[in-house]
């Protein structure tokens, strides 16, 4: 299992390398300009390349039979994603693709939303609405992911954190090898996103077709663990594994409609982007931001170890939520915080190595 993990890194890193060359003959890179602020073009094939040693490390694990439709699903996001990152398609088109594939784990794999967890001594099931809201959940996921990346390192980070928690709560499950896996790929993937100022000459995106396929992995790994008649982890505890990008794709809505704006239109307020425009470094700002998130998936994995009541878990993470939408409302403090906590013999995070940041097509 350990084996096939390794495979599946070294799988994706080399497929990294090897279509860095295919991206740049056909035009599939980002190029600067506009909401983009990354200093060159860099190809994207983040995506592409984790999609295949997904599917290679898949194979040599056992996993659910169940998976095999996930992977379908993943192929679609990653083949539409793909189509947009090189054509920019219409978001409509892009939503279409998400419902699919929803719709593809839903009846491909069985895996889906029963229940909500246990409130008050009762488990709220979903009866008649668990279809809708599975699929609801899974485009949700897909969007949350799409939309947090847009700075080197943090869609990957996130995305990796999120695995790793899941991986060490599924340690008994027939799921453990798949998401191992998953979180091996992106392993990979990150040696050649991350601001790691080495990197440069080899630095890539994931793209579309990464982000979005991310978020279907994790959101059926995370239905599959809080479903069913003996569950690993509650509902509500797995949120907090994903509490960021949630948070910023419910803020932006919030925010998007208060302005008087389709919830759709792309705009530069998300979080990475406003602590970056108030004065912190790209990578102070990825260090900040995935700090949150291990703080948060902390609580989260806390709240299992202890039994917290599902009511007392979600109405905690709701509060995170408000305030995390309070950091987008005053990034000046937020930022002021941030060095006030920083120890004054730290060195400086304002003067930053890296130059690139990605920004990508919303839906």
């Amino acid at each position: 299992m350990t084996a096939a993990a390794f495979v599946s890194f070294v799988v994706s890193v080399l497929f990294m390398f090897a279509l860095r060359p295919v991206a740049l003959a056909v035009g599939l890179v980002d190029v600067p300009g506009g909401r983009k602020r990354h200093g060159v073009t860099v190809p994207v094939i983040g995506g592409i390349a984790m999609s295949i040693a997904l599917g290679f490390g898949t194979s040599l694990v056992g996993h659910p039979g169940s998976w095999t439709a996930v992977l379908m699903a993943v192929y679609l996001l990653v083949v539409v994603g793909t189509i947009d990152d090189r054509f920019d398609l219409p978001a409509n088109v892009r939503l279409i693709a998400q419902g699919c594939a929803a719709l593809l784990v839903v009846f491909g794999s069985g895996i889906v939303v029963t229940s909500l967890g246990e409130f008050f001594g009762d488990q709220l099931g979903l009866g008649p609405l668990s279809v809708p809201f599975t699929i609801l959940f899974v485009v949700t996921l897909v969007n949350a992911f799409n939309l947090i990346d847009g700075l080197d390192g943090l869609a990957g980070g996130l995305a990796l954190l999120a695995l790793a928690v899941l991986a060490i709560l599924s340690a008994s499950t027939p799921l453990f090898a798949v998401i191992l896996v998953a979180a091996s790929v992106v392993a990979g993937y990150l040696l050649f996103n991350l601001p790691l100022g080495v990197n440069k000459p080899v630095r890539a995106f994931m793209g579309d077709a990464g982000s979005t396929s991310l978020g279907l992995i994790i959101a059926t790994a995370g239905i599959y663990l809080t479903q069913g008649a003996a569950p690993v982890i509650s509902p509500v505890v797995a949120l907090w594994f994903v509490a960021v990008p949630v948070f910023d794709l419910f803020a932006s809505i919030v925010r998007r409609v208060l302005s008087k704006r389709s919830p759709f239109t792309p705009d530069h307020e998300h979080l990475h982007h406003v602590l970056v425009d108030n004065g912190l470094s790209r990578r102070s700002t990825l260090i900040v931001i995935l700090g949150l998130a291990v703080s948060l998936a902390g609580v989260g994995v806390l709240g299992h170890l202890l039994v917290f009541a599902d009511s007392a878990m979600l109405l905690l993470w709701l509060t995170a939520g408000v305030l995390y939408y309070q950091m987008l409302r005053f990034p000046r403090a937020a930022v002021a915080a941030v060095r006030w906590v920083r120890r004054p013999h730290a060195p400086d995070l304002v003067g930053d190595l890296s130059t690139e940041e990605h920004s990508p097509s919303e839906t």
